[in-house]
């Protein structure tokens, strides 16, 4: 049953590169990066802070191809990849799209590795942007309690969703933008469907291609989902280029 499940996130990734929609605006480069400072504290378990970096490559004119890594104050280790493909455009600019992600996060203090697939459907408009998937995660080399060894913990189908709001249109030529999320995830952390990410997001655009973006929100669980926290606040500060 468990590989079952697995396969059926798998095999969307395999699909990606065949769909059809928005193609490349003329000029732009198909190599996007993005690099990103980030601190995280809570409560229940102090401060981590950290860095962040995400490659993308618009490989064809339907499907982007993303790379990431995040390192933590040397207790967390992730890594990312993700496949999009644009399933439909409409005539005012929003766009549909069909995403396959992989992440791997690896906790040297707590000898624990964490593996997780996710497939997502989003719809990008001018001032609105929503995600709603599935993921499946498996957990190994963790302490079992009840009987003293180690082991392997399989969570099926937790649902994924984010919803964004913007100030200004995302497809016009305002330098600048402002918004807010509501989700139960970021570019390297999944949680549970009942734990929230609130955050205000901005972003400023430089004539050279280059975009600082900002994200400062409240994180209402503790690390590893394995405590509760309502007092956890992040921030992340960096900036995308195209090269």
């Amino acid at each position: 049953m468990k590989n079952k499940t697995l396969l059926l996130l798998l095999l969307p990734l395999l699909a990606l590169p065949t769909a059809r929609g928005q193609e490349q605006p003329a000029g732009s480069s198909p190599l996007t990066l993005t690099g990103y400072g980030l601190y995280d504290f809570h409560y229940a378990t102090g401060g981590l802070g950290g860095g962040a970096l995400l490659l993308d490559w618009q490989a064809a004119p339907a499907f982007t191809l993303s790379v990431g890594a995040e390192y933590g104050s040397s207790n967390r280790i992730s890594a990312k990849l993700r496949g999009q493909a644009t399933l439909f455009t409409s005539h005012g600019g929003g766009r549909l799209a069909l995403e396959n992600s992989y992440l791997f996060r690896h906790f040297p203090s707590l000898n624990l590795q964490e593996f997780t697939g996710a497939l997502q459907v989003a719809w990008y408009a001018r001032h609105v942007n929503i995600h709603l998937g599935l993921c499946n995660r498996y957990t190994a080399e963790l302490v079992q309690r009840s009987n003293g060894g180690m082991g392997t913990v399989f969570e099926p189908m937790n649902v994924m969703f984010a919803a964004e709001g913007w100030w200004n249109n995302q497809l016009g030529a305002s330098p600048w933008n402002v918004g807010l999320r509501w989700s139960n995830y970021n570019d390297f952390i999944i949680e549970r469907v009942a734990n929230w990410f609130f955050s205000a997001k901005a972003s400023y655009r430089l004539p050279n291609r280059t975009t600082f973006v900002a994200e400062a929100g409240i994180h209402p669980v503790g690390s590893l989902n394995l405590t509760a926290s309502y007092d956890g606040w992040f921030l992340h500060l960096g900036a995308t280029k195209q090269l």
